[in-house]
This record gives C-alpha cells, structure tokens and sequence, in this order.
C-alpha cells in the first residue's frame, strides 16, 4: 500500500449496551432466545453491547496523523468540563449521541480524509457507525463499509487485519491478541495502563465518570497511531 501524501484518519469507538431489563418481554425472550441455562443468559446478554442496534456510543475517539492533532467526542450532557491531555493536540468535546456522530461525519467529510486507520475496525467500528447513524436517522458522509473484505484495504488500514494477514485462526502465528497485548509485546505505551478497559465503560458511563472514558478513548487513538506507524512500513 502506498500512503504517500495521504490525509490519514485513525479513529477508534466506545459503547455502552442498553439496560436489558428495559426491553419490552417479546423482545427479551427474542434475545435470550438459544440461551438455556445462566451462563449463556449471561453471556448473551453482556454480547449485546456488540450491536449498534442493542447498545450506543459513548466515545468516538479521532486523531489526525497528517496534521498530529485530534479530538475524543464524548457522549455527554453539554457543558460537561473535561481536561484534555496537556501534552497532545486532542480536544474533549462533550455532547447528546446524536451530535458527537454528525461531528464525526462532518469531519470526515470537511478533511477529505484518503486512508483511515482502525484496530479491528472492518468487523466492529465501521459497521457499528454506519448502522447507528441509520438509526439514529443521521446520513454518513463516507461508505466506511464500501467494498468487500478483501478489497477496502485501498482506503481503509485495519491493523488487526494486517497483523494476522487477512484471515486470523484460533491459534498459531495468525491467531489474533487484542490492541493491549500487540502494544505490550511491541514496546508501545497501552491505552489500558491507566486501569481502564473497554469492559468497564459501560460501569463507568452509568456512574457519570466521563473524564476517564474519554482519556482511554485518547490513550486508544494515541495507541492505535503508533502501531499503525510500527506496521505499515512492514505491509
């Protein structure tokens, strides 16, 4: 891949699952559907933070490599006063769901941006944008999800896929480690150093502690744009 002169865009998500006990009992038995005992309740149940149609963004975290500057877009009331890091570029900007993902595409759309940048992004933050934003009645001003799976690597550079050669397998050398474990073994400071992990946003979205979700979700870009610069010279 060529990424000469390229405006490159990494971007990275956070979301929270909606309160399953607030469904409505058709839609509740639709969901536990092949769940037959606890565990697999369980296990369904924390799944459903996955869909765009069972959970929402909380975070969308941006970092623009061309100009080394960026912003985490944090769901949020308005007014809510964040500090962001003081030694990066990367502003907080506190507002409704709706607002933080027309900022989003009105970004994309105003930088007219040639390659994003995503750990996993094919399989989770892309799709999960696009069927939120249809949602949410929200037009996207890019096809994240255009082409397939083996042909959007010409404006899209999903590391994770990089990393394990476009088709990860449970073990060996293609088997695939999350952002936190490529980043450790690759000697590249780790979003989750501070103690936070995308398992606890949603208990600390519950308990209003916005400060420390946007700071991972700027560890996240941060991360995710040094990796990036670790790969690409090798693919």
């Amino acid at each position: 891949m060529n990424i000469e002169g390229k405006k490159i865009l990494v971007f990275d998500i956070e979301v929270v699952a909606d309160n399953f006990e607030e469904y409505d009992e058709r839609t509740r038995d639709y969901l536990l559907k092949y769940a037959t005992d606890e565990v697999s309740r369980k296990n369904t149940i924390d799944s459903l933070v996955f869909s765009p149609f069972t959970s929402m963004l909380v975070a969308i975290g941006m970092l623009d490599v061309t100009k080394n500057n960026g912003a985490v877009l944090m769901n949020a009331p308005e007014g809510t006063y964040l500090i962001p890091p003081d030694d990066k570029d990367i502003k907080y900007i506190c507002g409704s769901e709706e607002k933080i993902l027309e900022d989003f595409w009105k970004k994309i759309d105003k930088e007219k941006y040639d390659l994003f940048v995503t750990f996993n992004g094919r399989e989770f933050d892309c799709p999960y944008l696009m069927l939120r934003s249809l949602i949410l009645d929200i037009k996207p001003t890019y096809n994240l999800m255009s082409g397939s799976d083996f042909t959007f690597r010409n404006y899209h550079f999903d590391i994770l896929k990089e990393l394990t050669f476009f088709k990860h397998s449970p073990t060996g050398a293609r088997r695939k480690y999350n952002l936190d474990f490529y980043c450790n073994k690759l000697n590249i400071d780790s979003p989750k150093a501070g103690g936070v992990s995308g398992d606890k946003v949603g208990n600390l979205y519950k308990a209003g502690e916005y400060q420390k979700i946007a700071d991972y979700a700027a560890g996240d870009i941060i991360a995710e744009a040094a990796l990036f610069e670790r790969v690409k010279n090798f693919f």
